[in-house]
């Protein structure tokens, strides 16, 4: 599956009522996906933290579980704002290229 493909199928499923959400300027789209953002963040760090204090396996099927969720809000705000994935991904590197130009100084330290 493609980066498109999944948008397309993951939005068939964006059927929340949104006319209870009064945002100002903010759409309530867009408002209701950065709120499932850090709900969804929340529960990730939630498994690794029960993880930690268990001292139990990381439960990884429960950690992909979530970070599915994670994504299904990261692609709402994407589409509410008109962002592509590869937009996205397009500026990620260009920062990741403009605050580390040369790369990470310990790993060529190590070279």
């Amino acid at each position: 599956m493609d980066i498109n493909e999944y948008k397309n199928k993951a939005l068939r499923t964006d059927y929340a009522d949104y006319s209870d959400f009064h945002t100002g300027d903010v759409s309530a789209r867009l408002d209701y996906a950065s709120m499932g953002l850090v709900t969804e963040s929340a529960k990730v760090l939630d498994i690794i933290k029960k993880s930690k204090k268990s001292l139990a396996s990381l439960n990884r099927e429960k950690l992909k579980e979530e970070l599915g969720d994670l994504l299904w809000y990261m692609n709402l705000t994407l589409d509410e704002l008109g962002i592509s994935f590869y937009e996205l991904m397009e500026a990620s590197i260009t920062k990741i290229d403009r605050k580390h130009p040369e790369g990470d100084p310990l790993i060529r330290a190590g070279e």
